[in-house]
């Protein structure tokens, strides 16, 4: 359901926020109007402003739902004798509505933090392996409807065993987040880099043909390979890339083809690249 509505529109989620405030706030009218409380409801469509929009927007709906419980109040036979207890029960509601906003945005910083981290590798800033996935599932279900090409690259460190050995993991961490800042310094915005685990790094690149990911994984393993020789770092690497004129079926699929590519490259001498193409 949380999905659901984070790929909706700001209007159309605005539009939903309102549209429960207004229910919510019938529903309080005819509840006052038979001495029964109702006001706790307009907690649901705070929430959904302040989490699926933002704080602003859930204090708005906080001072709105205040605004309304004061007004049905003031109508009510409960508070003909004493007008003002309705005015002090919508400003305690009020306090209420804003005390919970806040705990709500903070709750929702604090899961988008996390889920950041979840997604970013902490040594490499690159994506991780769940981040890869998510994003690789998008960009197959966008080709279907686009009919777009996509290239996925598996890229693996030869001799990064060696360098841990001899020169220690410290040296090794280095070598990992130079890679894969090498290759985010050459790579679009809409493209993705993930370190998969260990040396080895996933390239994806939407809407990318043969030719343009053979000119784009040239130019990423030149800058690679310049920063391993200015860093007297003996390590090459060893590139299997697949372009998906079709979608595949699955990202499992694409990963399993991809995966076979690089590996053969590995088997017949390392440091090059092998670029097919799965009609």
């Amino acid at each position: 359901m949380a999905d659901f509505f984070h790929k909706r529109s700001k209007p159309a989620l605005l539009a939903l926020g309102l549209f429960a405030t207004a229910l919510v706030g019938l529903g309080d009218y005819f509840a006052t109007t038979q001495l029964l409380e109702f006001s706790v409801f307009f907690l649901l469509p705070v929430a959904f402003f302040t989490w699926f929009i933002g704080r602003r927007a859930g204090l708005l709906a906080s001072l709105a739902s205040g605004a309304i419980v004061a007004s049905v109040n003031i109508t009510s036979p409960t508070y003909l004798l004493h007008g003002q207890i309705a005015y002090w029960n919508a400003v305690v509601w009020t306090v209420f509505f804003v005390l919970i906003t806040l705990i709500i945005a903070d709750m929702k910083a604090l899961h988008v933090r996390e889920r950041n981290l979840a997604r970013v590798d902490s040594l490499t800033r690159a994506a991780t392996r769940a981040a890869f996935f998510e994003f690789a599932d998008d960009e197959i279900n966008r080709a279907r409807r686009s009919s777009q090409p996509m290239t996925l690259a598996y890229l693996d460190l030869d001799g990064f065993k060696e360098i841990n050995d001899r020169n220690g993991h410290a040296t090794g961490d280095s070598v990992l987040a130079a890679v894969a800042r090498g290759i985010q310094n050459h790579i679009r915005r809409t493209d993705m880099v993930a370190r998969l685990g260990g040396d080895e790094f996933a390239l994806f690149l939407p809407n990318t043909c043969k030719e343009a990911a053979t000119m784009l994984l040239g130019k990423v393993l030149e800058a690679l390979a310049n920063t391993m020789r200015h860093q007297g770092w003996p390590v090459t690497f060893s590139v299997g890339a697949v372009t998906f004129l079709h979608a595949p079926e699955s990202v499992q699929a694409m990963v399993q083809r991809t995966d076979e590519v690089m590996y053969s490259v590995k088997r017949n001498g390392k440091n090059r690249i092998c670029l097919e193409i799965a009609a």
